[in-house]
């Protein structure tokens, strides 16, 4: 279960029972002649060392799977609507990008850490041409002053 020991017999066997009932408690009872209370601690204890690859092959779900479905998430499109307009095929960048986000964490080649962005103010006008800076400028200090 750890990436330097294969699963035994009777792991295996657990795997593929807890895959099909979703119980690590049950699927335990079922592979192991054990108690109840046993049941329950064997369980716990081949979830706690269970590697998540060891998990997706034993679902079925392989190597080439994975890049099959990432390369479609990668390419994925939707259809974009208007009622002026002819409906059209746009590429879907929101789908795409957490694709690729998951395609990295996959390769541990994405490291996640806070970023701070300091924009400098920009005029920001509203439908009625009101300057929303001011608007949230005035909120900001009188959060502030009751603060």
């Amino acid at each position: 279960m750890s990436e330097d020991k294969k699963l035994t017999l009777k792991q295996r066997k657990w795997l593929d029972k807890y895959l099909e009932c979703g119980n690590a408690k049950k699927a335990a009872m079922e592979v192991y002649d054990c108690t109840e209370d046993s049941a329950g601690q064997i369980g716990y204890e081949n979830l706690k060392k269970l590697d998540y690859s060891d998990f997706l092959e034993a679902a079925g779900i392989t190597d080439k799977l994975l890049q099959e479905k990432l390369l479609e998430g990668l390419n994925s499109t939707r259809v974009k609507t208007s009622l002026t307009e002819p409906d059209r095929i746009v590429d879907d960048m929101p789908t795409r990008h957490k694709y690729l986000e998951t395609a990295l964490k996959l390769k541990k080649r994405l490291i996640e850490k806070d970023i701070n962005i300091n924009v400098d103010k920009m005029l920001i006008l509203d439908a009625h041409g009101t300057n929303i800076n001011e608007a949230t400028d005035e909120l900001a200090e009188q959060t502030e002053a009751s603060s």
